[in-house]
Formats: C-alpha cells, structure tokens, sequence
C-alpha cells in the first residue's frame, strides 16, 4: 500500500512538473541550427521560419549557422546538445537520410540521435532540362536518344548536391541509358553550358532556370517529384514515364531525443500555424519549394522513418559507395 501510494505521488509529481513546462516554455530564446552558411535556400527558409514564429512563441528564435562537412557538423551539434527543449535542428533530407550512404563516417545517428517536430517543405524537385536543339521534347524521347547514342549525352549536376547526382544515376539505372555526368562548382556555370551545348542536359534545383526556360533558352522535360510543382503543371513527371521514380528534396525540424514533449508539441503547434500563411507559400514558391500539408510530429516521424527506407533502397539498387 504504502508503495502504491508512493508511486501515485511520483505519477502526480511528473504530471505537475510536465504542466509547469509547458505553460514556461520557451522561457528564453529558442536556437534553431542550420548546417549550411547563409544565402542558401535551407538558410533562407529557416530565416524566414524563425522570424515567423518568434511572434507567437513570444521569444526569439535565433538561427544558428553551422556549416562544414556537407552538413554533418551542425548536425552533430544538435546530437550533443542537452535536450532541454531549446535548440533544434532545420535539417534538409540529406541530413536525415542520403549522407549515411554518400560518406563512410557520419558522426551522428540520423535515428537515434533525433526526434521530429515538424515538416517545413516536403517538396524540393529536380527538374531534367535540356538545350534547345536536342531533338527531344519529352522524356521517352531523350531515353530513346540516349540509347541510339550511348555514352554522347552529357548532363550537367551541382557537385555541391549529392541528390543531383544520384537523381541522374537513378534515371540511367532504370531506363537502362548510358550517360556522361559533369560536376559543375557553379550553376551559372553549369546553365551556361547547357544553354550553349557543352553539356546536352542538366538536372537542377526549379528556380535557377526557370527565367531560361520562359526565356526558350533550356526546356524542362520532366521534374523528380511526387506531384506536380505549383506554377509548373505543364511540365511531366519522371515517374510518368517510370513508375515509382521520385527524388526530391525536403526539410524539416527536428530535436535532440529526449527532448520535452511539450516543447516538441508547442513548437510544432506554432510552426504549422506559420505554414498556413498565404504569403509564406508564395515566398516558398519562389524559392523552389513547396508544402502539400503540415503534419504532427508523429506524423513527421512516419515521414522521415519512409524516407530513411527509401534512400536504404536507393543506396542497394545503385550500389553506392560511401566516400
């Protein structure tokens, strides 16, 4: 008896203290890490989140850039911070999924290490451009080129993203192509070639070329994503063509495990209220990104624990060696 009774004063205790936190929290200013410098497009959103949702949380939250090793060493901070409910994570999907199979030490467990909070974009799309003289306007058509002239056709990636690279892998892989891939350091670079013909293709972020292709000066044969893009239902989808062919980037907040549930439910109450913002989504449009719906935080979970299969899958059909 006297245990039950100890063990109900425990229970009602943690009840007590749980509903304490919740009404303090944030007591102090919110640190939201992000593990690129500043001027990229994960920088840009997570700077716009921050300055969004700092108004109703009625605290700051302070965008930190922590930049280095593709990302992996502000990922790594997150995971050995204290989980105290005061700093999370703005992680893009490479973060959470492909850097576990692009190189062979990752300091942290994307599993593990992490709780989700919220999903921010859940659509990043690669679009396949090519020059305008190529003679092809659809994705078959470029297949069916690409097989009458094995080993021509050259596309142009960003070395900078890992997924663009193993966007064109993946496509060769599944239509049985042989393509030249060429890295570029600079998009402008790597758009200029294409406009010109060094390279004949090239697999890119949306807005880098889309003031090209109004212009005629490339045209987007297909995108990488789930869903048509908004502004750009014109253009087919990869998996139209073959089914179950879909890479595209995402973003989301997470935090250290062990994290206070209340502070992971109250930050994902805010954030999703931000999402909901009309200008918000016209400002992630022009971006290059967009959000099909928010979700809880189990439903973020579910969200990346898919995703991490996906790319499990990706890295055996494709063989890939961690660098």
């Amino acid at each position: 008896m006297q245990f039950l009774t100890a063990r109900l004063c425990a229970i009602a205790l943690t009840v007590l203290c749980m509903q304490s936190y919740a009404q303090q929290w944030p007591a102090k200013p919110v640190r939201l890490v992000v593990a690129t410098g500043p001027g990229l497009s994960v920088d840009i959103m997570a700077r716009i989140l921050a300055d969004g949702v700092s108004r109703t949380l009625g605290q700051s939250v302070v965008v930190d850039n922590i930049a280095g090793a593709a990302g992996m060493i502000g990922a790594q901070t997150v995971a050995r911070t204290e989980p105290n409910g005061y700093v999370f994570f703005f992680a893009s999907s490479s973060a959470l999924t492909s850097n576990l199979y692009m190189f062979k030490s990752v300091p942290y467990d994307p599993v593990k290490d992490f709780t989700a909070v919220a999903i921010i974009v859940d659509s990043a799309p690669f679009t396949i451009s090519v020059m305008p003289e190529l003679p092809v306007k659809t994705l078959p058509e470029l297949v069916d080129y690409a097989k009458a002239h094995p080993g021509k056709l050259s596309y142009a990636i960003d070395s900078s993203s890992g997924t663009a690279s193993i966007a064109g892998q993946l496509l060769a892989k599944r239509t049985g192509i042989d393509m030249v891939q060429v890295p570029y350091k600079s998009t402008a670079q790597m758009l200029q070639d294409t406009i010109t013909g060094r390279t004949q293709m090239m697999i890119s972020a949306v807005t880098p070329v889309e003031p090209y292709l109004k212009r005629g000066s490339l045209r987007s044969i297909a995108l990488t994503s789930e869903n048509p893009f908004p502004g750009l239902e014109e253009i087919p989808l990869v998996r139209e063509t073959i089914p179950g062919y879909r890479l595209e980037g995402w973003f989301a907040v997470v935090a250290r495990s062990g994290t206070p549930p209340e502070a992971i439910a109250r930050f994902n109450r805010d954030i999703n209220l931000f999402l909901g913002n009309t200008e918000l989504i016209q400002k992630m449009r022009s971006l290059g990104l967009a959000l099909s719906r928010t979700r809880t935080p189990r439903e973020t979970a579910e969200f990346i624990h898919i995703e991490q299969d996906r790319w499990r899958k990706l890295a055996t059909e494709l063989d890939l060696q961690p660098q």
